[in-house]
């Protein structure tokens, strides 16, 4: 019997959810990372991104490219995402870093702006203004 409410419970919540329209009532806010490459003198950028369950593609950039990827929080609290970025010849200089922790004491969603310059990498969200976070290597 307790198996069965439980599961009537759960029904409910996603019929509800799709009658207003929300695809899964277990996913959390969506959130965006994205990323642009700002290096001088026609120099390729490469990012790669994993979290715990996704291991995004890796991607080359062109000089003055922008790219990015969106995801939806996981509804414990739990996401996180790091990505690796490289510069120079043979990709050889990088930076590894946590781009999106989220915390469960505060609402995300958004986006996470990464921009890779000669002197670093920068940071902003909608919060935040652009600032360097990050030496390379």
């Amino acid at each position: 019997m307790k198996n069965t409410s439980i599961f009537l419970v759960v029904f409910a919540l996603c019929m509800i959810s799709n009658a207003y329209g929300h695809s899964n009532p277990f996913k959390g806010k969506k959130t965006s990372l994205l990323f642009r490459n700002s290096l001088s003198h026609n120099k390729w950028l490469k990012v790669r991104c994993k979290s715990g369950d996704n291991d995004v593609r890796e991607r080359y950039m062109k000089p003055g490219e922008d790219w990015g990827f969106s995801f939806h929080d996981d509804v414990m609290g739990e996401t996180l995402f790091w990505c690796t970025m490289y510069k120079g010849a043979d990709y050889k200089v990088q930076k590894k870093f946590d781009a999106y922790v989220q915390d469960k004491r505060m609402p995300h969603g958004g986006s996470y702006n990464y921009v890779a310059q000669e002197d670093g990498i920068y940071h902003s969200t909608l919060i935040h203004r652009m600032r360097k976070m990050y030496d390379w290597n």
